[in-house]
């Protein structure tokens, strides 16, 4: 899966330019980073305490993901807020294109019955040596919507995915916008990769097809 960070190709991140560009990223999803405040699930990469109603909405974003048929990687932004973008996203009914970053934890697997969680921290190091641990206590919840780890480009080599795929451990890595990354590690990675350059990795995995 490919995802397109949040104002990719020079867009601006949770911008109207990045949403009135999406067809353009040839992605299978895109981010959005997501802040509440009162009632109010608003888009943006740092709080706002005082414009937050200008912001663009996370239910526009929900209503753009389902108009497009596109899966929307929700970075949280805040702790205990995954319940109501959940509710939100069941209320507009796309549900099922739900990704989750960034404030995800795993204890709040009751909460979550629907999309993919990525996991920024799992309270374990994401090194080479503990990936049965992770793999464990990934599976350790019964959950089918925790799909794996999310986590930085520069942790990837390849003893570290060698053991991911022994123990089927899948990654959303980012932001990859590294070239010469795409190209060693784009068809080795199961699971996303998100980039603000979507259309130079599309084109780097079909050509390896």
């Amino acid at each position: 899966m490919i995802t397109a960070h949040g104002g990719a190709m020079g867009t601006g991140r949770n911008t109207q330019a990045f949403f009135d560009n999406i067809d353009n990223y040839k992605a299978d999803a895109f981010e959005v980073d997501i802040w509440k405040r009162g009632k109010l699930l608003y888009l943006s990469h740092f709080p706002s305490y005082i414009s937050y109603k200008k912001k663009l909405t996370l239910r526009y974003a929900f209503e753009i993901a389902k108009e497009k048929g596109l899966k929307i990687n929700c970075d949280l932004k805040q702790k205990g807020i995954i319940r109501k973008v959940i509710a939100l996203a069941k209320e507009v009914g796309m549900e099922d294109l739900l990704i989750f970053t960034g404030c995800v934890r795993l204890k709040d697997s009751k909460y979550i019955d629907c999309g993919q969680a990525w996991f920024n921290s799992m309270g374990i190091k994401y090194v080479k040596e503990n990936v049965k641990r992770l793999k464990e206590k990934l599976t350790s919840f019964f959950n089918p919507h925790f799909a794996g780890l999310n986590l930085n480009y520069t942790k990837i080599d390849d003893d570290f995915l060698a053991e991911c795929k022994k123990y089927d451990l899948k990654l959303s890595v980012f932001t990859v916008d590294d070239e010469n990354f795409m190209a060693k590690y784009a068809k080795k990675i199961d699971g996303n990769i998100t980039t603000n350059k979507p259309l130079k990795l599309r084109e780097i995995v079909e050509s390896q097809e």
